[in-house]
């Protein structure tokens, strides 16, 4: 960072020397305008064509800058603005000032052009917000600086618009004697601004709204101070408050705009603001001068605040490649804002009296705040965790959004050397002779080759696979940055760059196929084919890579982004890919894969299960006994470590997963089943360890805990649940196999066995004449099949089977009656009143809804 500030260190002098000059101008043109007389709707109009020629500028700054380079354009635009300058001082028309507002607007705006696109060549990903945060400061800086020029000399001389000339000129010095060369400009399609208002009205209304507000605000406070005779230093001092409040406000709005609803906050500032400056008025007119000047900050501040937050609203809504595009759009609304926004001002001063600059403001806030309302009400908020950050903008019409660092970074093409302008030369007359110098001058200086195969490889007309096996033999220990140099160049050819590659160092292409699909996200596929085909053993090593990258980019992609998101289809894709290369590690692959991309797991599960095949060990356990049919039990360890492994690593989708297993391999149930509810106890105890509930579960009595409990085994009954309409005739089996699994669960799974073993009848029980005894033998068998196995607990289990089977009661206490003769009698009282409760609320029911009907 050190190292970048100490080369734009000329860019950054020549921008504080600038803005010096353009912090008095701003200062000086208004006061000097009213000294002479002119009325205050003309001031307006004059101080308005600046932003007519800045939103010219903006727009064709950019083909001057690529037609005749930074230098020349940042040294004549300076030289267009001193002359400028100068000329205001020979005659104080008004017709002449706003044709020279407009030439000083259109040349600071080629200016801001320059000076940014050589900001952002020279910042890397990592430092650009630096770089950004830096820029900005110098701007306010300046401002602040150039207020306090005013007291070098009385307004009505024309010292001061010389001191400004001065200063323009002292401004192209440090970047004429520096030997910083600038960059080749791109040019970005802008997104119309139809367009953008669609994806974000309020971010296209506040930032035309910011126009109006802040070059009214900021280029009438003069004619506001001269009407309270607020002059000389006072003056000065004046619009330094202003200035310092719209470079500290940011700060907290930024901090509040990050951690709450940005609307909100936007909200809340327009009223403050608001409020604030119909209060500078009668404070202006009591004198309060130190009051007038807080407020008047803060105002300031606060105005200063919409422009960023505009921008920061309608990123929040755009995709990542849109963002660049799209400030095209937001310059021009607030270029039109800023055009506006004076001349209407004027006009209201003009009318009502130079205080009514703030009401105007107030007014224009005011339906701001209303048109933000509406969209608090007609649209979500988006979560503070999905909103942008805030960035702060020291100049509202600004091209530093390639400074962004919200912004998609474009890594600037690097400056290449003599060798590689020679060889491009050659090569576009000669291809022939441009494969041989590349390979003479890769021999002569290997460090040389990587980029001049690069150079060359764009050039049209070259064959480039002849031009890499000449490399190869020329820099074959270089033939690792030489492939990844030429497929950047090349990108189209990565298939058969990196195959070729393969066939001369397998063991070494790996690392190349992984760089390529970190660089190349579309290739990653074929990349991964390639790797594993060439070493089958790196299957897993390429999936964890991958697996890590799609979730980096997952952690980072914006709201916006992920409608366009093909993680979990890559993920599937590159799965399937990586395990048909090498089946041994493809639960390996699953794992990692499902871990970084959980909603993959059950797609995978089943495209996993379509190739399943049960071996003969299972086929003969299915077989052998009847034992075996009725408790499950077989040989199922590869579906079963599935469910196990991925249900790890997406325990989310640990049922999905498991019922996708037994779908796919139904005498997998009972053998799927014990290990899925292993792996959720697992998950359940590690929850109450990370929340420190699990004291509080154990000591809760009552109807609390109750509840608690079935929370906890809420799971195993959802489980029982699709499993018995999967296969309904397993239903019991498998209920004895959940209570031997989480015995505490058995009064909640006989609850809803007897629930669907009730439905199951009443459905198939059409008839007059049904008999329910077949229903009861069912409800008792499932009683004494669960007390077997949690004997603790058959109590419980009997009155949750009566709540669905009342009938039954009669049978169910006889069978939990054997063997405990002296409980009997509690157990039968327990039992009543259970049954009485179910019986009498059947009885409430309506007559079509009863379900204990006759038949």
């Amino acid at each position: 960072m050190r190292n970048a500030l100490l080369s734009l260190l000329a860019l950054l002098s020549s921008c504080i020397i600038l803005y010096l000059g353009i912090g008095l101008m701003n200062i000086l043109v208004p006061s000097r305008m009213g000294l002479e007389g002119i009325s205050t709707d003309t001031i307006g109009m004059v101080l308005s064509m600046y932003f007519v020629g800045m939103l010219t500028g903006a727009i064709y700054s950019k083909q001057l800058v690529k037609r005749v380079g930074h230098v020349r354009v940042f040294a004549g635009s300076l030289a267009i603005e001193a002359i400028c300058i100068l000329v205001f001082t020979l005659d104080a028309n008004a017709l002449l000032w706003g044709l020279l507002r407009v030439l000083l607007g259109f040349s600071h705006a080629c200016l801001l052009t320059a000076m940014e696109s050589w900001l952002s060549d020279s910042a890397t990903e990592e430092t650009r917000g630096k770089i950004l945060a830096v820029y900005n400061a110098c701007i306010m800086g300046g401002l602040f600086g150039g207020q306090f020029l005013m007291g070098l000399a009385e307004p009505t001389d024309d010292m001061l618009f010389v001191i400004v000339g001065i200063l323009f000129c002292l401004a192209t010095l440090p970047v004429l004697f520096s030997r910083s060369k600038g960059p080749v400009i791109e040019t970005v399609a802008p997104m119309s601004i139809i367009s953008l208002f669609r994806i974000s009205p309020l971010g296209v209304v506040t930032c035309l709204a910011s126009g109006a507000v802040y070059s009214a605000l900021f280029n009438l406070l003069p004619v506001f101070a001269t009407e309270y005779h607020i002059s000389g230093f006072q003056l000065s001092l004046f619009m330094g408050c202003a200035i310092l409040g719209a470079f500290s406000m940011q700060f907290p709005v930024g901090l509040l705009s990050d951690r709450f609803d940005r609307r909100t906050v936007l909200l809340g500032l327009l009223l403050i603001s608001s409020m604030l400056g119909i209060a500078i008025v009668p404070l202006a007119e009591m004198e309060m001068m130190t009051a007038i000047f807080v407020l008047c900050g803060m105002t300031s501040g606060m105005v200063a605040c919409y422009y960023p937050l505009s921008v920061a609203e309608a990123f929040d809504k755009l995709k990542k490649s849109e963002m660049v595009s799209a400030m095209g759009s937001m310059l021009l609304a607030f270029g039109v804002g800023g055009a506006i926004g004076p001349y209407t001002a004027s006009l209201v001063m003009t009318a009502f009296g130079s205080s009514s600059l703030f009401y105007f403001l107030a007014v224009t806030q005011a339906f701001l705040a209303l048109f933000t309302l509406y969209q608090m009400k007609v649209s979500k908020a988006l979560p503070v965790a999905d909103q942008e950050g805030f960035v702060m903008q020291g100049e509202a019409l600004s091209a530093s959004v390639h400074l962004d660092p919200r912004t998609e970074y474009t890594e600037p093409e690097a400056k290449l050397s003599s060798a590689a302008k020679t060889a491009i030369s050659i090569a576009e007359t000669d291809p022939a002779a441009a494969v041989k110098l590349a390979r003479a001058l890769t021999i002569r200086n290997p460090e040389k080759g990587t980029e001049v195969a690069a150079a060359v490889a764009k050039v049209p007309g070259i064959d480039v696979m002849r031009l890499y096996e000449v490399m190869k033999e020329a820099a074959p220990y270089q033939i690792l940055e030489i492939t990844q140099a030429i497929v950047k160049a090349k990108p189209e050819l990565a298939g058969d760059l990196v195959s070729r590659l393969a066939e001369w160092y397998p063991q070494q292409v790996v690392p190349v196929a992984i760089e390529v699909g970190r660089v190349f996200p579309e290739m990653r596929i074929e990349m991964a084919r390639i790797a594993v085909a060439s070493a089958p053993e790196s299957a897993t090593q390429v999936a964890e890579y991958y697996a890590r990258l799609i979730a980096e980019e997952r952690e980072s992609m914006r709201p916006a982004d992920r409608e366009d998101d093909t993680s979990e289809v890559d993920a599937l894709n590159m799965a399937t890919e990586l395990w048909d290369a090498n089946p041994e590690q493809a639960l390996d692959i699953a794992v990692t894969l499902a871990g970084s991309v959980p909603e993959t797991a059950v797609a995978m599960t089943e495209e996993y299960m379509s190739h399943y095949e049960s071996g003969s060990a299972n086929d003969a356990s299915l077989t052998d006994s009847d034992s075996t049919a009725e408790t499950g039990e077989g040989d199922y360890q590869d579906a079963v470590e599935w469910v196990s492994r991925i249900s790890e690593a997406a325990p989310e989708q640990a049922m999905d997963v498991a019922a996708t297993v037994v779908e796919a391999v139904p005498e997998s149930m009972y053998e799927v089943t014990q290990e899925y509810l292993s792996v959720a106890e697992e998950e359940q105890a590690e929850q109450e360890n990370a929340d420190g509930r699990e004291a509080d579960a154990t000591d809760t009595e009552g109807a609390d805990g109750a509840e608690e409990v079935v929370d906890e085994h809420q799971k195993a009954i959802e489980w029982l649940t699709r499993m018995s309409q999967l296969s309904p005739e397993m239903s019991l089996n498998l209920a004895v196999k959940i209570v031997e699994a989480v015995p505490e669960s058995a009064q909640y799974v006989a609850a809803e066995v007897a629930r669907l073993l009730h439905e199951s009848y009443q459905t198939d029980n059409t008839g007059l004449n049904a008999e329910p005894a077949s229903e009861i033998r069912d409800a008792v068998e499932l009683v004494n099949r669960l007390k077997e196995v949690s004997p603790d607990s058959a109590e419980e289990v009997a009155v949750a089977v009566l709540e669905s089977i009342p009938e039954a009661a009669s049978d169910v206490v006889d069978a939990i009656s054997v063997g405990a003769e002296s409980r009997e009698g509690e157990w039968v009282d327990s039992i009543d009143r259970d049954s009485e409760k179910q019986v009498d609320k059947r009885q409430d029911q309506p007559d079509d809804n009863r379900e204990d009907k006759p038949v």
